[in-house]
């Protein structure tokens, strides 16, 4: 292993100093351009900061993000995903990828604001739930998470989410009350036609993407918002609600439930249906991407030791071994060379 990780690094320092040479030649002026989920953009603009290079982050959903690298897929050296769904439905069948590399899991909370009326009852009412969660009573859970419900979708809430057209936050929010209805009342539309009702009388704000319902949360314009990404909240000191795991597309270990849940959005004119799953931050080359050397860099650091503590600096959960996915042939060398090893497994 840490003979790998050396190897990794002495290439990532010997591909810097050749891209900061060749670079002019290559790319732009400018640098390298790297687009990403907005929530993840810092990871990335750290790690081009890491990494000595110069260049820039698109930062927008990550479903807008795919259209933008659709439009343009010379033009980035590297997508970040905050869904691999995005990937594989929007880039893989117009030949623009066909693999993509699993960093880091993360999982939905609900963001509340201290503006909120219910602040105090809803912080002890997670206390509650985070106690049911890790003694693993599933009645206590949905006793409590019935509660915070009842709070935040009531008719006095104000709601912020992101367009699922856009945003993988907008689409896992709507997931997630899918999956909150079918643990809880065993009807898989219960809270979702509550939402439903908040929207009809003007209580939703809907973004773009999810990073601007900050400032509305700390400034009180919202009392929630309906799914944020835990990473998120730490990062940006948001307070949150616990979600079970049952719920919160976090556990690998509640794949198949979470498979229940179903949302379609409109990408590029046509309607695609998402399938919950859990929730893997995931990067991926295009293929007309010119500088390959370049690229594998970049996705080899982020796999590294210090890619990994970039991660985390951000509230991100590095998975232990990052997960190699797709078609390894298409992957470019160096970064081939590292699939099946010990510190990039392949599935």
């Amino acid at each position: 292993m840490k003979a790998l990780e050396a190897v990794i690094f002495l290439f990532i320092v010997l591909a810097a100093s050749l891209i900061s040479y060749n670079l002019g030649a290559s790319r732009p002026a400018q640098g390298v351009y790297l687009i990403s989920a907005s929530l993840y953009t810092p990871v990335l603009t750290k790690t081009l900061k890491e990494m000595n290079l110069s260049g820039s982050v698109v930062s927008m959903g990550s479903v807008a993000a795919a259209q933008n690298v659709l439009l343009a897929p010379s033009r980035y050296a590297l997508f970040l995903s905050v869904d691999p769904a995005v990937i594989e439905d929007l880039l893989y069948p117009n030949n623009i990828s066909s693999w993509y590399i699993a960093l880091a899991s993360d999982q939905m909370v609900i963001g509340v604001s201290r503006y909120s009326p219910y602040f105090s009852q809803l912080k002890q009412l997670n206390t509650s739930l985070y106690s049911a969660i890790a003694s693993g009573n599933v009645s206590s859970e949905r006793f409590y998470f019935s509660k915070i419900l009842s709070i935040v979708l009531s008719n006095n809430s104000e709601i912020g989410t992101s367009n699922p057209n856009t945003d993988p936050e907008g689409y896992r929010a709507l997931m997630m009350l899918q999956l909150s209805s079918l643990f809880v009342k065993e009807n898989e539309n219960y809270y979702l036609n509550e939402l439903k009702q908040l929207n009809e009388s003007g209580r939703i704000t809907e973004v773009p993407m999810g990073s601007e319902l900050f400032a509305y949360l700390q400034s009180g314009k919202i009392y929630y918002d309906i799914a944020l990404y835990l990473s998120s909240a730490v990062s940006h000191k948001i307070p949150y609600i616990l979600l079970p795991p049952q719920v919160n597309l976090g556990s690998a270990n509640y794949s198949s439930f979470y498979s229940e849940a179903k949302v379609t959005i409109i990408s590029e004119g046509r309607m695609v249906t998402l399938q919950g799953a859990p929730i893997y931050v995931s990067i991926t080359i295009p293929n007309s991407y010119p500088n390959k050397q370049l690229a594998s860099a970049i996705a080899l650091f982020l796999i590294s030791p210090q890619g990994k503590k970039v991660l985390k600096s951000y509230g991100v959960k590095p998975l232990s071994t990052a997960i190699f996915y797709g078609n390894p042939e298409a992957a470019p060398e160096p970064l081939r060379s590292f699939i099946n090893t010990s510190v990039l497994t392949y599935e």
